[in-house]
């Protein structure tokens, strides 16, 4: 009940204040309110631009993200170490035991390199704006496809990709190292492979705990994607530049605020409610209420 009066009471704080910053601005010329009648459906469909590059692009990232969580948070050993096993194979050991005992140390040298790959993708994406992401890839998608329908979206949707790619991995590298080790070792000990630990054990939990970062992370693509403006994608934030230019500035600038709103909260609203159903009591966040 308390927490209830204290979310009505933050609404009502900032429709105050957006209130009294429309009437600094705005006061004296008012809102034309037959706009918002005769023109919602125009921000409608134009929201749905933003909503279909932000969903493609979380999806496809979620997958390219789990991938390199999972790169990032399995153990490897130093490039040095595995040379020195291998130098020692050779030098050691039947035929077949070095044949074993090489592609075991091959494996781990795989595993080595991906993990470093995965590093440095996180580092470069986590450390470049995303704005010079979307331009890039805009540039490199005219340069070598000037002539496909669309180019504008596709470059933009490739960016976003890329960009929600990174971040959901140290999402999911963040719930993968939550589960305890012993966990893993303790369904090793009961006959699972590494694979089936990781299917029964691991992913039930991790999956639990990703859920509210992940929801953080669409919501802030979602919003994200007002970027695509700036390659000529006519999604929401487009449309409103051209309205404010017909002269419609104010009207144009609540309809898409109160877009976003309205999207943002919602999805939010409905993930908590998910998120209360299905966590794990214990398990790094609060038990569910009664």
């Amino acid at each position: 009940m308390f927490r209830s009066v204290e979310s009505v009471l933050g609404i009502l704080i900032i429709i105050g204040a957006g209130a009294v910053v429309y009437d600094v601005l705005a006061g004296s010329r008012g809102l034309d309110l037959g706009y918002f009648q005769a023109n919602w459906l125009r921000y409608a469909r134009a929201v749905q631009v933003n909503l279909l590059a932000t969903s493609i692009a979380f999806v496809v990232g979620m997958g390219i993200g789990f991938l390199v969580g999972w790169a990032r948070s399995t153990r490897t050993q130093p490039i040095r170490k595995i040379l020195s096993d291998f130098h020692q194979a050779k030098v050691q050991g039947t035929a077949r035991g070095r044949s074993a005992l090489a592609v075991t140390i091959a494996v781990a040298g795989v595993r080595h390199y991906l993990r470093r790959i995965a590093d440095g993708y996180v580092e470069a994406i986590r450390g470049t704006p995303l704005f010079v992401q979307i331009i890039f890839a805009y540039a490199v998608a005219t340069t070598f496809y000037p002539r496909l329908a669309g180019v504008e979206f596709f470059a933009g949707v490739v960016a976003l990709t890329i960009n929600t790619g990174a971040y959901q991995g140290e999402t999911f590298r963040a719930g993968l190292q939550t589960v305890h080790t012993g966990q893993v070792e303790a369904a090793r000990a009961l006959g699972l492979s590494r694979w089936g630990a990781m299917r029964h054990v691991v992913l039930p939990q991790a999956l639990r705990l990703v859920v509210p970062p992940l929801t953080n992370e669409y919501i802030g693509l979602f919003k994200a994607s007002a970027l695509l403006y700036f390659i000529s994608v006519f999604e929401i934030t487009f449309l409103s530049k051209q309205e404010a230019y017909q002269g419609h500035p104010f009207e144009s600038f609540a309809m898409i605020t109160g877009i976003f709103l309205l999207i943002t909260v919602t999805i939010a609203r409905v993930v908590q409610y998910f998120e209360a159903r299905f966590r794990i009591p214990g398990l790094g966040i609060e038990p569910a209420r009664d």
